[in-house]
């Protein structure tokens, strides 16, 4: 298993107990939702990883927007799997591509 993937897996788990509403700045939720998204992506999950992006989006969208690796998963979702729900709303915050 890769590095990364392994970090995923204890992610997801530890991550259960916090809600947005313990981080104090929109800026921090993002990040909650961007950390929950590249976990859900490096599992495989499109759905869970575009509920996770749409959820950084409302907080602060250039947590998604300005990061480059948060949106290079970001349109990769919406290069490959358009029929998720929530994916067009996505590529629409997304904004022009790069």
């Amino acid at each position: 298993m890769m590095r990364s993937a392994k970090r995923a897996a204890r992610l997801l788990p530890a991550a259960e107990g916090l809600q947005p509403e313990m981080f104090p700045t929109r800026e921090r939720r993002a990040r909650l939702h961007t950390d929950l998204a590249r976990a859900w992506w490096q599992r495989g999950r499109p759905e869970e990883t575009t509920h996770a992006l749409l959820a950084a989006m409302s907080e602060a969208p250039t947590e998604v927007r300005g990061r480059p690796a948060i949106r290079a998963i970001a349109e990769e979702l919406v290069d490959r799997h358009r029929l998720v729900p929530g994916v067009r709303e996505l590529a629409g915050a997304l904004g022009p591509r790069r």
